[in-house]
Order: structure tokens, then C-alpha cells, then sequence
């Protein structure tokens, strides 16, 4: 049960939720932990209204209200609509000139708890009032749902792009214009150095789990070492002439690989919760695939640093994307685009098609070829790296960049003929930072020169003039744009990376994002303080306070300083007088006693390969001392978090 008690014009009143509501609303069993936690969550940020002060608090009847119409319409329902709305709030804001308009009066508000909100917006424009409806209506927009029937829809559209891609065809001057971009503007792929590690999901082998059962169910890939290796980890061949050493690149140096079964090459397709409206698809990779791929990885990642796509593919941080969506939201020069189910979309042949020779090696040597589906049935795969490979992101990232310098190159070729070599135009037109182009328009004026652009994932920031050649390059190579995420023209209105902009103000909203379908887990308890801590900022403190309440009644977490990298709640009296004491006099400090958050790593008993790194970092994890007793909570599984009592120093 969940409950609160909220401040309201016919006083203070007590609101609870729990499973009997819960399941009028329309929710699932498994679901009523979360659903609670949400509503209740939802709840007091409606009590959050800027709005809202001492002497004008909203009614007891709308807070009833609101509740009736959870039950009436269905908790799915009725957080699926206010999304709608919110895109629909969103997409009406144009600007024409110097001025903004809202757009026309949208009679839906009148069935929300925000009404009076909404109609004072649309008379002051005010930016904050703006914020905050934003954030009441995408504020479910994320949560986590577990649902049979979404796992078949996800299926069902996996299936479809599947066989889409499988009868695909591209036009020929399509193909042969990236193929000559990629070709002048990548590197040679040459590895220098190579560091291969083990990601942190989960492989397709049942039962391998941890980075130690990894290791132990390690195997031999023949292609790997033939076409990667040279047949160096076979000792067949050569390996240190390139830089190569056994202890970088196989965990198990010295287990001969005859005493090694033979890897497989097929990833296993499973479905997690998304959010209320469907299910995510995911490849687990076969563990030494997945191996493998975090070299080849980060052997791309460097390359891109070194060519001229670096300038717009920013993998460290999302600021430039951000950066050019709000700088779009203020004058319309610069679009944002937004792909479904890109990395479903992208499909193998027209990587063969497209990328230099020395890259294919590497990328399709380290590639599943099938996998296997919900039903145990082994599928062809047509796509070239799903959700779950590390090539992935990277693969994307390069192509795209490679569509928006395809689409300068029409956009620029059918007005003014260009002399120059690509490497040329891509200096001249595209690669900018937001100060260089400033000092161009100002003194040149922007004329012969586009905004500058910025790739990461299936986020794209283009120039408005080539918003219409990129949208048609992408759809001919069968990518699905997102006309809801996606915002061009005179809309004032741009999201990129998770930065939203209304005219030059952040706008960006916030998501009730904790998964409680598997209980309080560590990820669980992130989620919330991290939630909280948002709402801390900005001012919406019944929300800030209702998930504290939440969280320390079932866990000790201290409070630390606002934008402090601690782990805790976000506060401007870090008393914690909530939290045992003691005085520890081998180290002279008082301390107190509550709980964090840290990575566990298991060696089994059995284990006879390790290396030293992962045996030290075990040993951290289980050394007890005097100020470090560490008792890992048995419901904090998150495959590597784990919640964990401890005596933290108090500052004085």
C-alpha cells in the first residue's frame, strides 16, 4: 500500500493506493508495485504546480477527480493519452519572424487535472508553466511495464522488418555515393593495438553468467582467428608483428584450444519491458562474439576520432546534439530527426555494400549470423548488428554520418558545381564548431555554408535545408523516420538526446523511469534518488519528499549536497541524523551507517582461470575491515549492482 497526504483548499487530506485501486485501473499483478509507486509519484506532482502556493491550493474534488478517471479510462490509457497531448502541445508551437505562436486552443485539456495550468499558458506563453505541463503529461511516458501481449506485438514487428529487409533493394547511385564517401573519408581499418573485453550483458549461452563464468565458458572461433588474428590465438600464424599478445587477446592463454569447443555464432532473441505501450527486441550475443565486438569496438571508435566525421560524431558526451537542438528551437536553421527501430533497420547487405573493404573484415567476422527465437527455432538474420552488439552504435553513427554528407553533397551539386574533392567539401561546408559557423554568418554570411551537424545513434541534427534529402536518402536505404520525435521547419519545438527546447528555453521532462518488476533492486533505488534529485532542482519538492519518504522506510540512503557525485538525496541540510552513528577510533571520525551502492564480482570455488585485475577487484569487494563491513542485500540483484550496508564518514 501506498500513501500520502497532500495539501489542499479543503486542508490537508490522505490519499492511498493500493492493489484494489490498482486493479480497477486496469493493471496486472505483477505491475502493482510499480503502478503504485507511480501514481502516487504522479500524484503529488500535481500538487507541484507553479501554480500552487499557500494561499491557492487546488481543490480536494480534482485530486478525486484525477483518481476517478485513472479508473474509469485505465491506467494505460489515460498515461497513453496525456503522451499524446503532450506531442500535440509540443508540435503546435511555430515561429514565424521574431515571435512565437503557441498555436490553437486545445479542447482535450479540459478532460485533465492541468486545465487551469494550460489555460494560464496559453494567455502568458510563460516558459516554466510550459515545463512543468510537459513534464505531468510524458511523466508515465517511460514506465515500465510487463505485458505477454507486448512481447508478441514487438515479435510480430521484429519479424516484419526482418522480412523487409531480407527482399530489400537499393538504388544503385545510392550505394556507390556512400561507398566513395566512406572510401575517401575512413581510415584504413589497421589495429595498431588491440584490447578485446567482456561486456556487461548477458551472452546467449544459457547459464554463463558473470564475468568470471565468462571466462570459464570461453571458446575458440576459428573465423575469429583466421581473418581477425591471423591465426595467432591457434599459434598457426602470426600475431606480435601486429601488435597482438595472448594476454590481450584470449582470456584463457594457456588452455589449449583443442580442449575447447567450438564458439557459436548464433545470438538468442528475447524481449524486455519498454514502456506502457510495448516491449524492447534484444540479441544476447554468444559470449566470445560479444568478446570480440568490444575490441573491434573501440578500434572504431578511435578511427573515428581520426577522420572528418569526428567533428560531428561525438561519442563522449550528447552536448553538441543538445547544443544544435536548442539553437533549432530559437531559429528553425537546424532540424532534428529521430529513426524507429534504426539499429532493426540497418541491414547487412548494404553494409557490404557500402563500407571500405578493411572495415568489412573485422565488422563481419565479429557479426551473428542467426539467432534464435522465442520458440527455439534458429532464424537467418538479414540485419547487420541488432540491439545488443557493440558494432551497433558505432555502425550507425558512421552511416549516418556518411547519409547527411550524401545529402550536403546533392543539396550543394544541384545548385553551384563544386571542383573540389570530398574531403574538401565536407571542410568547407560541414565541419564546424557552433563558434566557427557564428563567426562565418556574422562576417560572410551564412549563404554557401550549412549549420553544423551532429550524429549520435539514430539522433541526427541537420541543417534545415538538408532536413528533406536526408529524410529521402534514409527512407531509400529503409529506415523508418519518426515523425513524432522528429521536429523541422518553423516548429519551435526540437529534441535531441534527450534535450528538449521551446525556443531557446530547456524544457526537457521528467521520467518515473524505476523498474519494480523485480522487486527493490539496486537499479530500482538509482532510479528513484536520481528522480528525486531532478525534482530537488527544480523546485517540485511534494515529489522530491513523497520518494524520499518511499525510499527510507525501506532503506538508510544520506543526504548529500545539491549536484554532489555521491551517492544519496540531494539537500540543503545534510544532517542525517536519521542514520546510526558511531565513533570509529582506528580511523578518529564518526561515522554513519547506511546504504550504497557498488558492483560485486563472483569467483566461483572452482575457477582455475582468473586474471590478476579481476581477482583484486573480487578482493575489494569481500575485505572486511573496521569502517568497510560490507553485507550485500539478497534483493539487490542487477546483475553486477548490488545495494550494501556500510559506515560512511561524516563530514564535519
Amino acid at each position: 500500500m501506498q500513501e500520502v497526504v497532500l495539501s489542499t483548499s479543503d486542508g490537508r487530506r490522505r490519499f492511498v493506493i493500493d492493489d484494489d485501486f490498482c486493479k480497477l485501473c486496469g493493471v496486472s499483478q505483477p505491475n502493482y508495485e510499480g503502478s503504485k509507486a507511480f501514481i502516487i509519484s504522479w500524484l503529488t506532482l500535481l500538487s507541484d504546480s507553479p501554480l500552487n502556493c499557500a494561499h491557492s491550493m487546488k481543490p480536494y474534488r480534482l485530486y478525486r477527480s484525477f483518481l476517478s478517471d485513472l479508473q474509469k479510462i485505465g491506467l494505460k490509457n489515460y498515461v497513453l493519452n496525456c503522451s499524446a497531448l503532450a506531442h500535440n502541445l509540443a508540435k503546435q508551437h511555430r515561429l514565424y519572424g521574431q515571435s512565437s505562436y503557441i498555436g490553437d486552443w486545445i479542447d482535450d485539456f479540459k478532460d485533465t487535472p492541468v486545465f487551469f495550468e494550460y489555460n494560464r499558458y496559453f494567455s502568458t506563453g510563460d516558459p516554466q508553466l510550459f515545463a512543468y505541463l510537459y513534464t505531468f503529461l510524458c511523466f508515465g511516458k517511460k514506465q515500465k511495464y510487463v505485458d505477454e501481449a507486448f512481447n508478441s506485438v514487438a515479435f510480430r514487428n521484429w519479424m516484419k522488418i526482418e522480412n523487409g529487409l531480407a527482399n530489400q533493394s537499393f538504388l544503385h547511385e545510392d550505394l556507390s555515393c556512400l561507398r566513395e564517401i566512406f572510401r575517401i573519408v575512413l581510415p584504413p581499418f589497421i589495429i595498431n593495438e588491440f584490447v578485446p573485453r567482456f561486456g556487461p550483458g548477458s551472452v546467449s549461452e544459457r547459464g554463463v553468467r558473470g564475468h568470471i563464468g565468462k571466462i570459464d565458458d570461453f571458446s575458440y572461433d576459428r573465423m575469429i582467428d583466421r581473418f581477425l588474428f591471423h591465426g595467432h590465438i591457434g599459434k598457426y600464424g602470426y600475431g606480435k608483428e601486429n601488435g597482438l599478445s595472448f594476454d590481450e587477446v584470449d582470456p584463457k592463454p594457456f588452455v589449449d584450444i583443442q580442449d575447447r569447443p567450438n564458439s557459436s555464432r548464433v545470438a538468442r532473441l528475447m524481449f524486455v519491458p519498454k514502456d506502457l505501450k510495448t516491449s524492447r527486441s534484444i540479441c544476447m550475443e554468444p559470449n566470445v562474439i560479444q568478446y570480440y565486438q568490444q575490441g573491434i569496438m573501440r578500434v572504431m571508435l578511435e578511427l573515428i576520432d581520426k577522420c572528418q566525421f569526428s567533428s560531428f560524431i561525438k561519442l563522449e558526451n550528447q552536448g553538441r546534439n543538445k547544443d544544435l537542438a536548442r539553437i533549432g528551437s530559437v531559429s528553425t536553421l537546424v532540424d532534428t530527426i529521430d529513426l524507429s527501430s534504426a539499429s532493426d533497420c540497418l541491414s547487412y547487405r548494404l553494409v557490404k555494400e557500402v563500407f571500405p573493404p578493411s572495415w568489412q573484415i573485422p565488422m563481419r567476422v565479429a557479426r551473428s549470423h542467426s539467432c534464435i527465437l522465442p520458440d527455439g527455432s534458429i532464424f537467418p538474420l538479414s540485419k547487420f548488428a541488432p540491439m545488443g552488439s557493440a558494432l551497433c552504435f558505432p555502425t550507425q553513427c558512421i552511416l549516418f554520418a556518411g547519409v547527411v554528407t550524401y545529402a550536403a553533397c546533392q543539396y550543394r551539386y544541384s545548385r553551384t558545381p563544386y571542383t573540389g574533392t570530398i574531403l574538401d567539401f565536407i571542410k568547407d561546408n560541414l565541419l564546424y564548431t557552433l563558434a566557427e559557423f557564428d563567426q562565418i554568418v556574422r562576417y560572410n554570411g551564412r549563404d554557401g555554408h550549412f549549420q553544423p551537424c551532429a550524429v549520435y545513434g539514430d539522433d541526427i541534427c541537420v541543417d534545415s535545408q538538408l532536413t528533406s534529402y536526408v529524410n529521402a536518402i534514409l527512407l531509400r536505404l529503409g529506415f523508418i523516420v519518426n515523425e513524432d520525435k522528429s521536429f523541422t521547419g518553423s516548429q519551435s519545438f526540437r529534441e535531441s538526446c534527450g534535450g528538449f527546447y521551446l525556443n531557446g528555453d530547456e524544457v526537457s521532462p521528467l521520467y518515473f523511469r524505476a523498474d519494480f518488476t523485480h522487486g527493490l533492486t539496486a537499479e530500482c533505488i538509482a532510479s528513484l534518488i536520481s528522480l528525486a534529485n531532478q525534482a530537488f532542482l527544480r523546485g517540485y519538492m511534494n515529489l522530491y519528499r513523497t520518494i524520499c519518504r518511499e525510499v527510507q522506510r525501506h532503506l538508510n540512503v544520506q543526504y548529500v549536497e545539491p549536484l554532489s557525485a555521491d551517492f544519496g538525496f540531494y539537500s540543503d541540510h545534510c544532517s542525517n541524523w536519521h542514520m546510526p552513528r558511531r565513533y570509529n577510533s582506528e580511523y578518529q571520525r564518526v561515522e554513519m551507517r547506511g546504504y550504497s551502492i557498488k558492483y560485486d564480482y563472483y569467483i566461483s570455488d572452482d575457477s582455475n582461470i582468473t586474471d590478476f585485475y579481476n581477482y583484486t577487484q573480487w578482493m575489494a569487494c569481500h575485505r572486511e575491515s573496521s569502517s568497510e563491513t560490507t553485507e550485500v542485500s539478497t534483493h539487490g540483484d542487477t546483475g553486477g549492482a548490488r545495494l550494501y550496508r556500510r559506515w560512511i564518514p561524516v563530514e564535519e
